[in-house]
């Protein structure tokens, strides 16, 4: 599907011939969280501001109109979220040999990362690693790996707010339906343990003590980053870290899932004896009966930040440390008073205390939360510094002026 958006305006961006537009790629039918569409609404409207044109084009339906897009000079760059779409590939003109598209036609790819790169589920974007890819990182460590893979041209950049999914005016917390929410995807920890096989060779044996030993640590100390900690276990080991090896890709994807799994495990059982509403991708209802939560239907990413809006705090146990996370930045967009795990990048630009809270562990939480139930934080005046701060630092518009800035600096 097709979707044109905005005007151009040649006064906002110098370099550009009339006509010219930009395209942002997405992929509706692995966009279940409607997580890219959002972004993509965001940024079109960030552009607009700045006079770019915009065509959202779905890199698998439409794959002949981006094919017209690759040949038209009027096309000036494109976009596109967590490497999908930079695997695109043309024929080279050499029998039996494909090019990156974007090599070939000379066109800018600014692609927006948020994940690990090395992980598993980023397979796509590995051999995404050429000039014309534009990887922009919004997780500090995560930009190095992607250095490490050979990746041409990184740079890390700030995440967005996202003031077009929210009404002008954000509800006052005093007349909000939820006391607590807790956005977040839950899975039983023992899934990851089962994707071990036992153990054939000494290899396997080592790989496995490394998971056990790195997992012992991090699931119960927030402030233990667990893939700083596999690459310092290996380092310890003496283990060379071949960032493209299977197993070692597998090693750092077991300890990033089971970790994060574990953690909001522990979380929610922590929790369990106040009114927390939990809004997550499967219904585990079953392994925390008896408790005081509530279990909502799962929702997509616009509407989860509708249901944002309609609470006073809004937990987020975050999987990063040197990044943003849109949960995060979105429960700030809705005016919610945000708790969140340690974060580097939330701790050095939001107050604690006046903007936000970072808890220490899930019991920490469990009495802070305590604390303003009862009516001894202000936490309308935290939303209110929090959600102020975040549409002033992460405005889609800052995100888009970076890409422009780069494109015109490439157009010179």
């Amino acid at each position: 599907m097709t979707t044109a958006v905005s005007t151009f305006s040649m006064s906002a961006v110098r370099s550009s011939p009339a006509g010219a537009y930009a395209v942002i790629l997405t992929r509706n039918d692995i966009d279940r969280h409607k997580h890219n569409e959002t972004f993509a609404r965001e940024l079109t409207k960030a552009f607009s501001s700045l006079g770019v044109q915009l065509l959202s084009l779905d890199y698998i339906r439409d794959i002949r109109q981006i094919s017209e897009a690759m040949r038209d000079d009027n096309c000036q760059f494109f976009v596109c979220f967590n490497g999908f779409g930079s695997e695109l590939v043309h024929a080279s003109g050499t029998p039996g040999k494909l090019v990156s598209a974007f090599e070939l036609w000379r066109k800018p790819l600014f692609d927006l990362m948020h994940d690990c790169p090395v992980h598993e589920t980023m397979q796509h974007q590995f051999n995404s690693v050429g000039q014309f890819r534009k990887a922009l990182f919004t997780d500090y460590s995560y930009a190095h790996l992607s250095r490490m893979l050979g990746a041409r041209s990184v740079r890390t950049v700030p995440s967005i707010t996202f003031p077009e999914a929210v009404p002008a005016k954000t509800k006052p917390l005093a007349i909000r339906s939820f006391e607590i929410l807790l956005p977040v995807g839950l899975c039983d920890p023992q899934v990851v343990i089962d994707r071990f096989r036992s153990p054939v060779s000494y290899r396997d044996r080592l790989f496995r003590e490394l998971f056990d030993s790195v997992t012992a640590i991090a699931v119960d100390d927030l402030t233990v980053d667990p893939l700083t900690q596999t690459l310092i276990a290996c380092q310890d080991g003496n283990i060379a870290v071949d960032l493209r090896n299977p197993d070692i890709r597998f090693l750092i994807s077991a300890v990033l899932d089971y970790v994060k799994f574990a953690r909001r495990d522990r979380l929610v059982r922590a929790l369990s004896g106040l009114p927390v509403t939990i809004v997550s991708d499967r219904d585990v209802s079953h392994r925390f009966s008896g408790s005081k939560l509530t279990f909502v239907q799962h929702r997509s990413f616009p509407e989860l930040i509708d249901t944002m809006g309609d609470s006073k705090i809004v937990l987020c146990p975050l999987p990063h440390y040197t990044g943003f996370h849109e949960r995060a930045l979105a429960g700030f967009t809705a005016g919610a008073a945000i708790f969140a795990a340690p974060n580097e990048v939330l701790e050095t630009n939001f107050w604690q205390g006046r903007d936000m809270l970072t808890y220490g562990n899930p019991e920490h939480l469990a009495s802070l939360l305590d604390s303003a139930l009862s009516g001894q934080l202000d936490l309308q005046a935290m939303a209110s510094n929090g959600e102020r701060i975040a549409r002033e630092r992460f405005s889609p518009d800052r995100l888009a002026s970076i890409i422009v800035s780069q494109w015109e600096d490439m157009a010179r």
